[in-house]
C-alpha cells in the first residue's frame, strides 16, 4: 500500500482497522458523506498540529486535519 505524500486516499471497499490507522496515522473518526461514502480521519489531528487537508476540508465544510481515506464506489 502506498501512501507517501497522498492526503486522501481512496478504496472501493472498507480495509481493515489496523490498514485504516496506517492511512490517518492513529486513532480514527467516521465521517459519512454523499453518495454512500465514508471518510476517515484522525481523530487527534488537530491536538497533533497535523497540516490542514484542504481536499478533505473543502469536502465536508470544516477543517480536517492530516491524511484521510475515503470509502465507497464512485
Amino acid at each position: 500500500m502506498e501512501l507517501k505524500n497522498k492526503e486522501i486516499v481512496y478504496f472501493d471497499e472498507e480495509p481493515d482497522f489496523k490498514d485504516i490507522q496506517k492511512i490517518v496515522g492513529g486513532y480514527f473518526t467516521i465521517i459519512p458523506l454523499s453518495s454512500n461514502k465514508t471518510m476517515f480521519v484522525n481523530e487527534e489531528g488537530e491536538l497533533r498540529q497535523l497540516k490542514i487537508n484542504k481536499k478533505a476540508t473543502e469536502m465536508v465544510g470544516y477543517t480536517i486535519y492530516g491524511n484521510v481515506l475515503i470509502v465507497g464506489s464512485a
